[in-house]
């Protein structure tokens, strides 16, 4: 974070209010990922080239639901509907399949750079 922003948390009463802040716009990322059946996973930049790789190692199956994913959202979109309630509810928006890759593709970064190149 930056000088200011630590500056701001030191401030009293300061860090509960970010905290709510965090989880109310926490709660409608959600909502509205719920509303098109995708995950927040779904809008890592694929222009990264990390997030490439991480793409690239995803199991098959894995990787077509999530291109199923981006299909319905389009379509759903394109119809300007949204996914029904009792589908969006069963879908973990919050799955870190991705994230998950990501982090393991860094401690390999690092367990090289540790091991000398």
């Amino acid at each position: 974070m930056g000088r200011l922003a630590d500056v701001l948390l030191r401030l009293p009463g300061m860090r509960p209010l970010v905290n709510a802040l965090a989880k109310w716009y926490q709660r409608e990322v959600e909502a509205e990922l719920r509303k098109y059946g995708l995950r927040y996973d779904d809008l890592l930049l694929e222009t990264d080239p990390e997030v490439q790789r991480a793409i690239e190692q995803l199991p098959p199956a894995e990787y077509a639901l999530r291109l199923k994913r981006f299909k319905r959202a389009l379509d759903l979109s394109m119809k300007k509907t949204h996914l029904a309630e009792d589908i969006a509810a069963k879908e973990d928006v919050w799955n870190p399949y991705i994230r998950e890759r990501l982090a393991l593709l860094e401690r390999k970064r690092q367990q090289q750079i540790e091991a000398g190149g």
